[in-house]
């Protein structure tokens, strides 16, 4: 089987995602980080727990099945 991201790969490329996210959305006010069941949920939750430590809030965090 062929590795295409490692463990600090993914963790970079969430991390990049989140920023990108607090930069489309100017911040983290009225957002909202909606996962689609089941592995979109687990992202969803990586995504908001950055967004959290980046930013200092709490965010909801849904799910779509």
């Amino acid at each position: 089987m062929v590795k295409i991201l490692g463990e600090d790969d993914i963790r970079r490329s969430l991390m990049r995602i989140s920023h990108e996210i607090l930069e489309k959305n100017k911040g983290a006010e009225d957002l909202v980080i909606i996962g689609i069941i089941t592995r979109g949920w687990y992202l969803a939750k990586r995504i908001a727990r950055n967004i959290s430590m980046i930013e200092g809030v709490e965010l909801p965090v849904g799910a779509l099945d």
